[in-house]
């Protein structure tokens, strides 16, 4: 019987990954670890199961390392990783237990692969980025990368709903950290640095999400798929709806105002970002009703179900295979985007709590120390992975 802690298990996704846990197994030993007991208390009686609730406060190091102890796996949802991936897993790595988190700041994830020769010292297997994007994003480029004998570029892309109620800050600070100064990229086989929403382009995804503009982020997916795959590109795009909504982000970006700068108003000194979160999340009342309907309206015509939780993924592996060039996109359309981020990390923790050995280190999910085609084959039990297009001509 696995025992689990799941940080951050009170939250958006961090609920979502104990409920998928339970799903995938019913009989694991499960403990929502946050600050919010109450709320974690309700999550736990909800989603029914044997589930534990214990008072676990992200910013005290010692603390978590007291907690995570007596673990098989610690899955972390606890963010904006850009403040709380590389503390956290240092954490896990100095109880001595298995790790699983779904960072997807491209800076945070930087730091924690510095952390890979600790990780093997201390024998810990640390699986980061484990979610949607990145995560299903990585496994899907290296699926299409092992089916090329050379791969010239693995193109990620993303465009998620900014109007889901549950979403809290952490999210949104993630995003405006992403759309934020210069972002990771990789071009003509090197890490090079690129303008925030710079490059934009249309892309396609499935339906019934369709085609959406997006734009360099900040985001892991350049920063490790070139370190498994060899690659002459490898971008991450990415988006969100309404369009509206993604203009004044942009607006935002341009003005400096998603950055962590410090400005002083009436004396008191601020962060920039917090300020632009507290704006976005106060628009449902600032925002007349009547523009609220023409503002989500079209957006329900068009997306139906999909359009207040859903997400598309879309990721292009293009390369020459038997001296043919050869181009694989997957795509998917997700009615909830909670759960495609937990489904991925539930499924390793489980992969994780149940291996008698793996590799120690720290590792981001195309690394395959736990095994892409096992979790794409479980993945695809739930959620649709569409091949949506195969391009094939002689050299």
């Amino acid at each position: 019987m696995p025992k689990i802690l799941v940080l951050g298990g009170a939250g958006h996704i961090g609920s979502a990954m104990v409920s998928e846990l339970i799903k995938l197994e019913p009989t694991a030993k499960i403990t929502i670890g946050d600050k919010n007991v109450e709320k974690a208390k309700e999550v736990a009686e909800n989603t029914g199961g044997d589930i534990e609730v214990l008072r676990v406060d992200a910013t005290d190091n010692d603390s978590l390392v007291g907690a995570f102890r007596g673990f098989d796996v610690v899955i972390s949802a606890v963010g904006p990783f850009y403040k709380f991936g590389v503390p956290v897993l240092r954490a896990a790595l100095r109880a001595g237990v298995g790790f699983v988190d779904i960072n997807d700041d491209w800076d945070a994830t930087e730091e924690a692969l510095k952390l890979h020769e600790e990780a093997k010292e201390r024998g810990v297997t640390a699986i980061i980025g484990m979610g949607a994007t990145p995560g299903i994003t990585n496994l899907l480029a290296l699926h299409g990368a092992q089916r090329l004998d050379k791969v010239e570029e693995v193109l990620t892309y993303w465009i998620w709903t900014a109007i889901d109620p549950r979403m809290g800050q952490a999210i949104v600070k993630h995003y405006f950290h992403a759309i934020s100064g210069n972002v990771p990229s990789y071009k003509d086989g090197e890490r090079v640095m690129v303008k925030a929403l710079s490059e934009p382009e249309c892309v396609e995804f499935p339906k019934p999400i369709g085609a959406w503009e997006v734009a360099n982020v900040g985001h892991p997916e350049p920063i490790t798929i070139p370190r498994y795959i060899k690659a002459k590109r490898v971008c991450n795009k990415g988006g969100i709806w309404p369009s509206k909504l993604n203009e004044i982000a942009k607006v935002f970006s341009t003005l400096g105002i998603t950055s962590s700068k410090e400005i002083r108003i009436d004396g008191r000194v601020y962060e920039a970002r917090d300020i632009a979160v507290a704006i976005t999340n106060a628009l449902p009342d600032l925002i007349p009703p009547e523009e609220i309907g023409e503002l989500i309206g079209p957006l329900y015509e068009r997306l139906g179900e999909y359009a207040l939780t859903g997400l598309g993924l879309a990721v292009v592996v293009k390369g020459v295979k038997d001296g043919n060039e050869l181009t694989f996109r997957y795509g998917i359309a997700c009615k909830d985007a909670a759960r495609a981020t937990a489904l991925p990390a539930a499924l390793a923790t489980l992969e994780l709590a149940r291996a008698e050995k793996l590799e120690s280190g720290v590792f981001p999910p195309e690394a395959n120390v736990i095994s892409v085609e096992k979790l794409i084959s479980e993945i695809k039990k739930e959620i649709r992975i569409e091949l949506a297009e195969t391009e094939l001509k002689t050299l």
